[in-house]
C-alpha cells in the first residue's frame, strides 16, 4: 500500500512539473486599432485617439521632436554644436602677456605632455567675444560657440591653454573656469547635452612647462588643480593633508570652478599648462523615446488624449506589446494629423 502510495506522489509530481513547464501562448496584438476624431486640430487642441482591442502595455510616440519613433535607435546625428562656459581672471599686470587660448583638436593620442604638444590643435580662441576683461573674481560668460567644422572627425577633445611668463616684479595670472556645456542643437528642434557637468566632461590636465617637484607638506601651484593621464582622486599616488593630489602636489578638484594658480609670488618661471577635456563624438545624439500610456496592471485603455501646442504636420505612432517571461508580440499602428495655427 506504501508503495502504491509512492508511485502516486511520483506521478502526482511528474504531471505537475509538465504543466508548469508548459510553454503559455502569447496572442498577437493584431485586433489593435486607432482612429481618430478628426485629422486637423488647431494648436493648444487636445487630440482624441480611440483605441480598440487589447494590450498589455501600450507606447506612445507624438511625431514631435525627441518623440519620433523613427528616431527610436537614432544613435549619431551631424547637428550644430555649441560651446558655452565660464571664465575669470585674477592678479598680475593686465598689460602682461599672459593668456588663456581655447583650442580642439581631432588628433589627441593621449593626454600626457607629449601627446598634447604631438596633437594638432585648431586655436579657437578669437570665436569667443566675452574673454574677462579685468581682474576679477566675477565669472564672465562666454559666447555660445558654433563647432559645426568639427562635426566631419569622429571624436574631438576641447583645451585651455594658460601660458604665463617670467616677470621680475608681478605674478602670473591666475584663471578659473566653470560651468562648461557642449551641446547638439538638431534641425527637428531636439538637443543632446554632450559636456554638462564636471564628472561628465572628464577633465584632464597636462603640465608642459615649469613642472616643480611637489611639496609633500604645503600647497603646491604651477598646474590646474584636476587629475592627470592615469591619475584622479582614487588612484592619486600623492595625499597632502588627507586630500588626494596630482603629480604637481595640487588637491585633485572634483567640483567646479577649475583653477590654474601660479601662487602670488613674482619671479615664477615660464608656465605652459593645458585643461583637455574627454574625447567627444560632436554628432552624438540621444535617442527618441516614447510614452507608456497603458501598463500591464492598468485596466483596458478605450481612449488617449494629447494635447500639441507646436503647428506641424505629426505621425503619431502606437505600440501595443504583450510580454511573458522572454518573449513578446508587438504591433506599431501610425496616424497622421496635422495642426495649424
Amino acid at each position: 500500500m506504501k508503495q502504491y502510495r509512492y508511485h502516486i506522489a511520483v506521478l502526482t509530481m511528474l504531471v505537475t512539473a509538465v504543466i508548469g513547464c508548459k510553454k503559455v501562448d502569447i496572442d498577437s496584438p493584431d485586433g489593435f486599432s486607432i482612429t481618430t476624431d478628426k485629422a486637423i486640430y488647431k494648436a493648444g487642441d487636445t487630440a482624441l485617439f480611440n483605441l480598440s482591442g487589447t494590450a498589455d502595455m501600450i507606447v506612445f510616440f507624438s511625431g514631435e521632436a525627441g518623440k519620433n519613433y523613427d528616431n527610436r535607435n537614432r544613435a549619431v546625428l551631424a547637428g550644430i554644436p555649441k560651446l558655452v562656459f565660464q571664465t575669470n581672471m585674477q592678479q598680475g599686470v593686465l598689460l602682461n602677456n599672459d593668456s588663456l587660448r581655447l583650442y580642439v583638436s581631432t588628433n589627441l593620442q593621449g593626454y600626457d605632455s607629449a601627446n598634447v604638444v604631438n596633437a594638432n590643435w585648431t586655436d579657437i580662441t578669437s570665436r569667443n567675444t566675452k574673454w574677462p576683461t579685468v581682474l576679477s573674481s566675477t565669472f564672465v560668460i562666454s559666447d555660445s560657440i558654433a563647432l559645426t567644422d568639427f562635426n566631419t572627425s569622429d571624436s574631438i577633445n576641447i583645451a585651455f591653454r594658460a601660458t604665463g611668463k617670467k616677470y621680475a616684479t608681478a605674478a602670473q595670472r591666475k584663471w578659473q573656469l566653470q560651468n562648461l556645456n557642449l551641446t547638439n542643437f538638431l534641425a527637428d528642434g531636439s538637443t543632446t547635452s554632450l559636456f554638462s557637468t564636471f564628472s561628465n566632461t572628464g577633465w584632464i590636465q597636462a603640465n608642459i612647462k615649469n613642472n616643480p617637484v611637489p611639496s609633500l607638506t604645503t600647497t603646491n601651484y604651477q598646474a590646474w588643480n584636476v587629475g592627470q593621464a592615469g591619475i584622479n582622486a582614487s588612484n592619486a599616488p600623492l595625499v597632502i593633508s588627507s586630500k588626494a593630489c596630482n603629480s604637481n602636489g595640487i588637491p585633485i578638484q572634483a567640483v567646479y570652478p577649475i583653477t590654474f594658480d601660479p601662487s602670488a609670488v613674482t619671479n615664477v618661471d615660464d608656465n605652459d599648462d593645458w585643461l583637455i577635456t574627454s574625447a567627444i563624438n560632436l554628432k552624438t545624439v540621444k535617442p527618441d523615446v516614447g510614452i507608456a500610456i497603458k501598463k500591464p496592471v492598468d485596466v483596458t485603455l478605450k481612449t488617449y488624449k494629447y494635447r500639441f501646442a507646436t503647428p506641424g504636420t505629426y505621425t503619431l505612432t502606437f505600440i501595443a506589446q504583450n510580454q511573458r517571461l522572454d518573449e513578446k508580440k508587438e504591433i506599431v499602428r501610425q496616424v497622421q494629423i496635422t495642426v495649424t495655427p
